[in-house]
C-alpha cells in the first residue's frame, strides 16, 4: 500500500512538473514555444529572434494563450509589427526588451496585467494604443497609464514632442517610465508625488525640471546621463537622493538643496563637471562615497578629484567631514551672532509697528 502511495505521488508530481515545461509548437507556428500554466492555459515565448511580423495565436494545441512570457520577444530587433489576440490577459517582464524596430504597441481589452519593464529598451516606440474597453489601462495621447490615471507606466521613447505635461490625475511615475525619451526637453510633473527608480535615465534632451512639493525620494539613477540638464529645483520634502541620481549630468550648473535633506547616495553628483559649487544643508547626515566633487577620467579609467569644485558646509557637519576627508575646498555657512541680531531687529520693528497701529486705532475710536 505504501509503495502504491509513493508511486502515485511521483506520477502526480511528474505530471505537474511537465505542465510547466516549455513545449514546442507544431500546429499554428514554428516561431513560438509555450508552457502550460496551472489553470490549463498557456504562456507563449518567441523562438525566432529574426521575426518581423508576429501574429500571436489565441490557441495552441488546444490550449488558450493568456500570457506573453517573461522575455517573450526579447532581442527580436527586427520585429516591426505584433498582433496580440484578445485571449491574452498578461504581458510579462521584459516581454519586448530590445525590440529596436518596434514603433507601436496595441494592447487589447483583456490585458489586465503588464509586468515591470515589459517595454524597456524599445527606442523606436512612438505610440501605445490601448483598447478603450480595457478595464486596467489607458493610453491618452499615446502614453501608457493605469486606467485611473494614477500611475504613468511608460512614455514612448521615440515620441517626437519636446515637451509633455503629466495628467492631472497622475500621482506616481513608474520605474523606468521615461528612460531613453530622446526628444523630451521639458516636462511638467504636475501633481506627481512619487518618482520611480531610474525614471528619467538617459533623457538626453531634458534641459530643466522642477520636482513637485511632496516628493520625498529620488530613487536610483533617476536623472543619470541627462547630459543637457542644466538646472533642477528640489523641494524641501525631498529627504533622499539615490545612488548615481545625477551621474554624468555634464551640463548641470545649479542645484538647490533644501533643509530636510538627509541622504545623498554614492556617485549622486559624480561626473557633473559643470557643477562648480554646492551648498549642503545642516540636516544631511548620510554622504556616500564619491557622491560629489569627482569626475571620471576615461584615459586613466578612474575617478579623480575635480579641482574647481567647492562646498558650502556647516561646521562639524557630515558635509564638512566629507570635504576634509576628500580634500575638497570648502567654506563655512555663516549662522553666527549677526544672523540672530538681524532677527532680533526685525522682531523689534514688527512690535513697534503693531504698537503704533494699536495707538492709531485707539485715537480714532476716542475721536469718534
Amino acid at each position: 500500500m505504501k509503495i502504491l502511495k509513493k508511486l502515485s505521488f511521483f506520477v502526480v508530481s511528474g505530471l505537474m512538473l511537465m505542465q510547466m515545461l516549455p513545449v514546442s509548437v507544431h500546429a499554428e507556428s514554428t516561431d513560438f514555444t509555450y508552457a502550460l500554466k496551472a489553470d490549463g492555459t498557456a504562456e507563449i515565448s518567441c523562438t525566432n529572434t529574426q521575426i518581423e511580423t508576429a501574429d500571436i495565436p489565441s490557441e495552441i494545441d488546444g490550449h488558450k494563450i493568456t500570457t506573453l512570457a517573461e522575455n517573450c520577444f526579447a532581442d527580436c530587433d527586427k520585429l516591426r509589427e505584433v498582433n496580440i489576440p484578445d485571449s491574452v490577459t498578461e504581458i510579462g517582464s521584459y516581454a519586448f526588451y530590445n525590440c529596436s524596430s518596434l514603433a507601436e504597441i496595441q494592447i487589447p481589452a483583456n490585458v489586465t496585467m503588464i509586468d515591470s519593464y515589459a517595454f524597456e529598451s524599445t527606442p523606436n516606440i512612438i505610440l501605445f494604443s490601448v483598447d478603450e474597453n480595457n478595464p486596467a489601462y489607458q493610453s491618452p495621447d499615446g502614453v501608457l497609464y493605469t486606467k485611473t490615471g494614477y500611475t504613468l507606466i511608460k512614455y514612448p521613447e521615440s515620441r517626437a514632442d519636446t515637451s509633455y505635461k503629466i495628467s492631472d490625475s497622475c500621482q506616481e511615475i513608474a520605474d523606468w517610465a521615461f528612460i531613453g525619451a530622446q526628444y523630451l526637453e521639458q516636462i511638467d510633473l504636475n501633481h506627481v508625488q512619487k518618482i520611480g527608480e531610474d525614471a528619467f535615465y538617459l533623457c538626453v534632451g531634458l534641459k530643466s525640471i522642477e520636482i513637485p512639493e511632496g516628493v520625498e525620494e529620488l530613487k536610483g539613477a533617476v536623472f543619470s546621463y541627462c547630459d543637457h540638464l542644466e538646472q533642477i529645483t528640489l523641494p524641501a520634502s525631498v529627504k533622499s537622493i539615490g545612488n548615481r541620481c545625477f551621474y554624468s549630468c555634464t551640463a548641470l550648473k545649479t542645484v538647490n538643496l533644501s533643509e530636510g535633506l538627509i541622504k545623498i547616495g554614492e556617485y549622486a553628483f559624480c561626473n557633473c563637471t559643470a557643477l562648480k559649487e554646492l551648498a549642503i544643508p545642516k540636516t544631511l547626515t548620510g554622504i556616500n562615497i564619491d557622491c560629489m566633487g569627482y569626475y571620471y577620467d576615461e584615459e586613466k579609467n578612474t575617478f579623480l578629484l575635480q579641482d574647481d569644485f567647492k562646498l558650502y558646509v556647516y561646521k562639524n557637519s557630515a558635509a564638512w567631514k566629507y570635504a576634509v576627508t576628500n580634500q575638497i575646498e570648502y567654506e563655512y555657512i555663516q549662522t553666527g551672532t549677526i544672523y540672530y541680531i538681524l532677527i532680533a531687529i526685525l522682531l523689534i520693528i514688527i512690535i513697534i509697528l503693531i504698537i503704533a497701529i494699536i495707538r492709531v486705532l485707539r485715537n480714532r475710536r476716542a475721536e469718534s
